[in-house]
């Protein structure tokens, strides 16, 4: 019996829809961590990450970040020796880069290009022409190295006091303490880790269950409500054995889910190792990296990258799971495809509202679910819950049904 029902799931103008469906769905929504992240103004934020990494391991320690503080302080000097040799910012009475800086910052236009007048073009023009000579010899420019360094330079100096960093309306006394022993005692701050490099991977695997969302409601639910159809139910429980259809078909679901979920997270998040975070997989998740404003991407959780990845993984698993139950379920209350579309329709589109609120930012202070809850692991607390109600569901659809004699 298990045999034929798993068979019955292999429909090959079903497979090839859903193969155009995840080519369509990669290109659209899953290319952007391969080809265009990081992007704007993060690219030197990473390139930094990536040399410092290779350079000095996983943490960055004392005397490590004494010779960033070095490095920094040449390259300010650089930049002061090129802006007082420009012409245009001797005429300026500019005499070394941060004099340049806030003189921009005085002068800088509000206004798009084409609303600017002739004064303000030219002030943008005179700062361009001085950018020009502030490039250094790989013809990267120095403005942006200074900003970059400058900012993650001020980022690690907000962690010399735990007090200080700490005394935050944004966290909690349990917060503050639960921080305190991550990020100062065991030292955690020091990580290299880039600037949203796990929020962007948390949506990529949002990315993934919403298209296993999407193929898992083509190929599983309509097989079983097309036996419905065409009778066979009514001649398999005209016998005993023929009893337990709905269990085996339950169970068959579950499998088949299992297997396909495992093929399109095993392949799609296979992609990330043809990437340059793979270097940041032994990193733990917090990080001088932090964006000032924002100060909730902090984690109670000493786990590193590649062991956040796997709990990221396993809550696709158990929502992929769950949606499977559920629409096992739906399958068999519907009596044809037209009840059964327009019960997938809601459910999916709530499912797909689920996992934006537990994967996004997960295991991270700043997930919803955590914020409105308070309660640490809810995001894996929340995918159990969901699991066991949309699997009790089925089974106990199951169960009532073996008693009840669909010939009559």
């Amino acid at each position: 019996m298990f045999t034929v029902e798993f068979k019955k799931l292999f429909q090959p103008i079903l497979l090839l829809v859903a193969l155009l469906i995840t080519i369509v769905f990669f290109n659209q929504e899953l290319t952007f961590i391969h080809k265009l992240w990081p992007n704007g103004g993060l690219i030197p934020i990473y390139e930094h990450a990536s040399d410092w990494q290779n350079r000095f391991g996983q943490t960055l320690e004392d005397e490590e970040i004494a010779e960033i503080e070095a490095e920094y302080v040449t390259l300010v000097k650089q930049a002061d020796k090129i802006v007082s040799e420009n012409p245009i910012a001797k005429k300026l009475q500019l005499g070394n880069y941060a004099e340049f800086e806030s003189w921009y910052q005085e002068n800088a236009p509000l206004g798009a290009i084409n609303e600017m007048n002739e004064e303000e073009i030219e002030i943008v023009k005179q700062k361009e022409a001085i950018e020009q000579d502030l490039t250094d010899n790989t013809g990267h420019s120095m403005a942006d190295q200074i900003d970059v360094l400058q900012k993650l330079y001020h980022s690690m100096k907000q962690f010399d006091s735990s007090d200080v960093f700490l005394n935050d309306e944004h966290y909690t006394e349990k917060e503050r303490e639960r921080l305190s022993e991550t990020l100062f005692m065991e030292e955690g701050w020091r990580n290299i880790l880039p600037s949203y490099l796990t929020s962007t991977v948390a949506s990529y695997f949002e990315n993934i269950l919403i298209l296993f969302i999407f193929l898992l409601s083509l190929l599983i639910p309509s097989v079983f409500v097309r036996d419905r159809l065409l009778g066979l139910q009514k001649i398999q429980w005209s016998s005993r054995h023929g009893r337990n259809i709905l269990l085996s078909q339950f169970i068959i679901g579950m499998t088949a889910t299992f297997l396909l979920i495992t093929c399109v997270v095993g392949f799609f998040g296979s992609l990330l190792y043809f990437t340059d975070f793979t270097q940041y997989f032994s990193n733990g998740l917090n990080s001088f990296f932090i964006d000032n404003e924002e100060p909730l991407l902090l984690s109670f959780y000493q786990w590193t990258f590649a062991e956040w990845i796997v709990n990221v993984v396993l809550l696709v698993y158990l929502i992929g799971m769950a949606y499977s139950g559920i629409l096992l379920f739906l399958s068999q209350t519907s009596q044809h495809y037209l009840s059964l579309l327009m019960k997938i329709i809601p459910v999916g589109f709530v499912f797909i509202f689920i996992a934006n609120r537990v994967l996004k930012d997960a295991f991270y202070l700043k997930n919803e679910l955590y914020r409105w809850t308070k309660i640490p692991m809810i995001e894996i607390y929340t995918g159990i819950l969901l699991l066991v109600i949309c699997i009790s569901l089925p089974i106990a659809f199951c169960i009532r049904q073996q008693n009840k004699d669909l010939l009559n």
